[in-house]
């Protein structure tokens, strides 16, 4: 079939029935995915476990990212073959990226990150191999319909695609991201001790706890505005900040003022970026997550799966996570006076943490299995893989 019939074909008869069609066979595919991301974050993270289950389930992967950075380190001793490249879009780099996808015979490329989703429509246009891209974050760019398909991480995610983007609703389909939940679950009461020495919380005495770079758009503000009316009710609590911080940037000096303003200073423990946050989760009494947007939100997830009990915002992903008063409490966004109630309520009533936590680590075991989710990501790669476009 000529090309451009076979590209025909595939939007009339294909795409629609993408969803629901069952795989053809069971063969190993050759997979090339490509992260252009230089620091460690949700996208990173979930790249590399997504590589690790898919050569366990037998596919030949390569991965394509930066040399020297996270990833690439991660990937050393993973069968894997790891690929080079500044993803710059030069005619050089390009054409010997090209080559190497034409030489490996990949049947599909799945693409992470701005950089990286460009660098894959490229080699797509180069080599006629298609390309696939997960959506980690909401944003307004060109380059979404130009993929054969987009996986979303959250049905907020493929609603704002589909809405801002203009990728088809055909095109389009929801496999939520994953983290690795079982690190969470596998911590003990003794860890939970040591570490809350080691942050000066004795037994007792509340710990709360905030993941995540402190940036506007996680909405740290709106819990430190809650402070106030939390120590009223436990004056003696205090409350751990895990994730990257730099003390000059506007946000972490927006937070800063405000403790001085309002005395709290003391309350507030900065620990910033660690490999142990599992160990953080198993001390803390309760994980706020005061997102204003949030395409997904793994931090929720990875408290569940620990044990911790859950107050997340109303936005983005986290409300496909957590069911209210099920297995989490729900607030409004830019709101701290629900979020102190909250708090409030939740480290006064024991029975209400114990139901939280039981239900919530029984969410993340169900609902978002590393194994599970990949082989969903793998169906989408091969039926888009069947029928390459140009």
């Amino acid at each position: 079939m000529p090309r451009n019939a076979c590209q025909i074909h595939f939007r009339r008869t294909f795409r629609p029935w993408l969803n629901s069609r069952p795989l053809p066979d069971c063969s190993p595919l050759k997979i090339l995915e490509i992260n252009s991301g230089r620091d460690v974050n949700g996208a990173m993270v979930h790249t590399y476990l997504l590589v690790q289950q898919m050569v366990e389930l037998g596919h030949e992967v390569s991965v394509l990212c930066r040399p020297g950075y996270w990833l690439w380190d991660r990937l050393n001793g993973v069968r894997v073959e790891r690929i080079s490249s500044s993803m710059h879009r030069h005619w050089s780099e390009l054409r010997r990226a090209s080559t190497i996808v034409r030489e490996r015979q990949i049947d599909v490329i799945h693409t992470h990150m701005s950089r990286a989703h460009m660098f894959g429509i490229l080699l797509k246009v180069m080599t006629g191999v298609p390309c696939v891209a997960t959506a980690h974050n909401r944003h307004i760019q060109l380059h979404w319909p130009w993929n054969d398909f987009v996986i979303a991480n959250s049905e907020a995610t493929r609603r704002f695609q589909i809405r801002m983007n203009r990728v088809p609703k055909e095109r389009i389909q929801t496999v939520y991201c994953f983290s690795d939940l079982q690190r969470f679950q596998s911590v003990g009461e003794e860890i939970r001790r040591t570490t809350r020495c080691g942050l000066s919380v004795a037994d007792g005495q509340p710990l709360l706890g905030v993941v995540g770079e402190v940036v506007a758009r996680k909405g740290h503000i709106h819990l430190f505005r809650a402070l106030p009316r939390i120590a009223e009710a436990f004056p003696n609590f205090k409350l751990a900040v895990l994730g990257r911080f730099k003390r000059h940037e506007a946000a972490t000096r927006q937070l800063r003022r405000f403790l001085v303003e309002h005395k709290l200073f003391q309350r507030v423990i900065w620990v910033g970026r660690r490999s142990n946050v599992p160990d953080f989760f198993a001390a803390m009494d309760a994980c706020i997550v005061p997102s204003i947007e949030e395409p997904l939100g793994l931090v929720a997830m990875e408290a569940q799966a620990a044990g911790t009990p859950l107050i997340v915002t109303n936005t983005g992903g986290l409300v496909e996570i957590v069911q209210d008063n099920v297995n989490g409490l729900i607030v409004p966004t830019k709101n701290p006076a629900a979020i102190a109630d909250a708090v409030i309520r939740l480290l006064n009533d024991r029975h209400l943490r114990d139901r939280l936590v039981e239900n919530g680590r029984l969410n993340v075991s169900e609902r978002f299995s590393p194994r599970v989710l990949t082989n969903q990501v793998v169906d989408v790669l091969r039926q888009v893989s069947h029928c390459p476009a140009a």
